[in-house]
């Protein structure tokens, strides 16, 4: 009797470390998961396929940025057709080093909307001289989002984001013609 005693103790200290291995292996499996590196959530893109797409159609003169400083990446860029033939929405986002958004989208129909979605209902605060034109700058106190517009005959140009009017002027003076 002794002797069965034993083995059932030894069985029942075997089957308790085999337990403990399986939680172990377990326990290490999740660990593994959850300590993963995050990848960065910004995907960057290559502007210059849909903005030579967006040049050939021919809808207005689209503009990106030319000689950004390091460390901006581009989010964003897409052409998307207006209502009519030969009218769309030109829009093109970028992220600075400091993780802040910056976009120039330009759209040739329905301005007074246009303006007042990309401004987020902003309040005029004035205008500003980029690279000789007038700019006017918004406000909107909703999202804290300051933008400039810059209206012209055929297309109106807004620059937005989450960065001072300062940055969103010298964005401006990089924006060239695809």
């Amino acid at each position: 009797m002794a002797v069965g005693t034993k083995d059932r103790a030894n069985q029942t200290v075997r089957d308790l470390v085999i337990s403990m291995f399986v939680v172990g292996l377990f326990v290490a499996f999740l660990y593994l998961i959850v300590l993963r590196p995050t990848p960065d959530p910004v995907r960057e893109v290559d502007v210059s396929g849909p903005a030579g797409v967006a040049a050939a159609s021919e809808v207005f003169d689209v503009l990106v940025p030319v000689g950004l400083p390091d460390g901006w990446r581009a989010t964003s860029a897409r052409l998307t057709p207006g209502p009519e033939e030969g009218t769309g929405t030109w829009f093109n986002g970028y992220v600075n080093p400091n993780g802040d958004f910056v976009a120039v989208v330009q759209q040739d129909f329905d301005l007074e909307s246009f303006l007042a979605e990309q401004t987020d209902d902003g309040t005029l605060e004035g205008n500003v001289s980029v690279s000789g034109d007038t700019w006017q700058r918004y406000y909107s106190p909703t999202t804290g989002e300051r933008s400039i517009v810059l209206s012209g005959p055929e297309v109106t140009t807004v620059v937005t984001g989450t960065v001072p009017y300062e940055e969103l002027e010298q964005f401006a003076a990089l924006l060239r013609t695809a």
